[in-house]
């Protein structure tokens, strides 16, 4: 392993020395090119470097924690100060977080995050974790197959795959909906999926075989997968649509919704997230330090369906830039100012749903700073303060696409989990809204009751 390493390291020093004579550089991480999802990715973290006047290095690693670790380690060594993105493994959050603090890289991630390990556990280059929260994805993916259902009928889900936190957490939440809500929907089947569009098409092929006509929807882990269940669903010639109700919204399957393959898909802004964490780490490397709150946060997420998908391809699936103003992002440049253009709620540790069911490790304590910043009041102050600034209107569905004009994001500050809801309303008004959401610790990691 330590010669793999060795051998990436110096390929990346060679292909990095020439990208570092130009500026200030700051460097993403990602999986790879070969989907929207990070293409949109890689498109919102440039625009926003470039936005700062600096220099873009993308880091694609093919999900391997050997080749993001070493990147990561040759960039620090040839002077980088300022790495964001997303990793390939919760595993190696923990080693990335370690190595930017002996280098004294300022460091902000994306949607991974090791289990029980805090920014303030990784020490303070390590800035601030954001990601959206699958659980109440999941959950308020329920409702909506709920209410396409009026409350009667049997679904599946097509979960991802064994050990993926979204594609678990998002099943719990999706069965939780259903056993609080609708006592006439029957979950009758489930099966990972591997998050594969063939997986997705040859298991629902199987369903379709087994149950037939009984299947009234089937709710999937993300949208590659839920694809794939719409075609097997529409080749069967079965006697009614299926609904399908999914997450992960790529610019590659806006056109399922539009011809009524896909019924919702929730969308949680990739885009956003890695130029606003860009900015983060520009904020961090020119003086910004976030409260204990704001070290770890909660992102938005929206509900995409036939409603409004016209409305999100004409705002975020062109070739064109985004319309983020990405400097006004910055606590630096826009102290007073500023605006998240998204919706942010400061995670509490201690509920945080990708740990919640999961037990410490031996000996573990979550650092105490936490506990105090709640006790104080620090987190709703953080939480009312990201609602104040957040006045971007653009970026939430429009209202005419009403019950469908909102965005939302988790809030486990009290003592039971809620959704964050923000409607944009006639004149772009943005109006808060908060809905609970019961947390079901009797689902196991597969969605399946204990």
């Amino acid at each position: 392993m330590a010669k793999r390493l060795l051998l990436v390291a110096l390929l990346v020093v060679a292909v990095g020395v020439t990208a570092l004579s130009q500026g200030e550089q700051m460097v993403c991480t990602y999986a790879q090119m070969a989907n929207d999802f990070f293409l949109t990715f890689d498109k919102g973290a440039r625009e926003a470097v470039e936005a700062l006047g600096n220099t873009y290095i993308a880091a694609t690693d093919e999900r391997s924690p050997d080749k993001f670790l070493a990147q990561m380690s040759s960039y620090a060594s040839a002077g980088v100060k300022m790495i964001f993105g997303y990793s390939p493994t919760i595993e190696s959050v923990i080693e990335a977080s370690r190595l930017v603090n002996r280098e004294r890289v300022w460091y902000a991630n994306i949607l991974e995050i090791a289990d029980w390990w805090t920014p303030l556990d990784a020490g303070e280059y390590y800035g601030q974790f954001i990601g959206p929260d699958a659980y109440v994805d999941g959950y308020l993916g329920g409702i909506e197959m709920g209410k396409l259902l009026n409350g009667e009928g049997k679904t599946c889900v097509l979960l991802g795959f064994p050990g993926s936190k979204a594609g678990n957490d998002r099943a719990r939440g999706y069965k939780a909906a259903i056993l609080d809500n609708y006592p006439g929907i029957e979950i009758i089947a489930e099966e990972y999926g591997d998050f594969i569009r063939d997986k997705g098409y040859s298991i629902t092929q199987d369903w379709i075989v087994q149950f037939g006509n009984e299947i009234d929807g089937i709710f999937g882990a993300n949208t590659s997968m839920s694809v794939g269940s719409a075609v097997a669903c529409e080749e069967a010639n079965l006697d009614h649509h299926v609904y399908q109700v999914t997450t992960d919204a790529n610019k590659s399957n806006m056109g399922d919704l539009q011809d009524g393959s896909l019924d919702v898909v929730f969308t949680i802004y990739g885009f956003w997230m890695s130029g606003r964490q860009a900015v983060t780490v520009y904020d961090l490397a020119h003086g910004w330090r976030p409260t204990v709150p704001e070290t770890m946060m909660s992102t938005m997420q929206a509900p995409i369906t036939p409603a409004n998908v016209d409305w999100f391809v004409e705002t975020f699936c062109g070739d064109e830039p985004y319309a983020f103003d990405w400097t006004q992002m910055s606590r630096v440049l826009h102290p007073d100012d500023w605006d998240p253009q998204g919706l942010l709620t400061p995670i509490y540790p201690e509920r945080f749903t990708n740990w919640i069911y999961l037990d410490k490790p031996r000996g573990y304590e979550v650092p105490v700073e936490y506990a105090e910043a709640m006790e104080s009041g620090a987190y709703d102050r953080i939480r009312e303060l990201y609602i104040d600034h957040f006045t971007a209107a653009w970026v939430v569905p429009p209202p005419e696409s009403y019950p469908y004009n909102y965005v939302f994001t988790a809030n486990n500050l009290g003592d039971t989990l809620k959704a964050d809801i923000v409607r944009r309303t006639e004149g772009d008004v943005l109006v808060l809204e908060t809905i609970d959401v019961p947390y079901n610790f009797e689902l196991g990691a597969s969605g399946e009751e204990n």
